[in-house]
């Protein structure tokens, strides 16, 4: 767990325990079931590339994907939740190095609110 890059995404990202469990951690608890700081802990996601300045601003939907884990925990067992974490893991690094565009993301919601109020009136 302690240098593989998955069980540490898994775990800090996904709330996914190496036991295949889901349970949301924060980073202090998380770096006490590694016996690390949250520095440690910091690091490493840096020297991984998953730092979570590198995650925000990269072009995935990662909030999307622990909602969907969070609800598949309700009814799957460890090895299908292993799966799907697996399957977020490929996409997410599909999109490394991928930026996400912020001023697109806001001009996409403006439009959406500027349709939403005109479907009213």
């Amino acid at each position: 767990m302690r240098n593989d890059p998955f069980g540490l995404f898994c775990l800090y990202y996904l709330g996914l325990t190496p036991e295949g469990e889901y349970r949301f951690q924060n980073g202090n608890q998380i770096a006490k079931r590694l016996n690390w700081t949250v520095a440690d802990l910091l690091e490493v996601l840096r020297k991984q590339g998953q730092h979570p300045d590198v995650v925000l601003n990269t072009d995935f939907p990662m909030a999307r994907h622990q909602a969907d884990l969070q609800i598949a925990a309700e009814t799957e067992g460890p090895d299908q939740l292993r799966a799907r974490a697996r399957g977020i893991w490929e996409e997410f690094r599909g999109r490394m190095g991928k930026r996400r565009d912020w001023l697109a993301e806001i001009e996409r919601e403006r439009e959406q609110d500027r349709e939403q109020r005109r479907s009213r009136n």
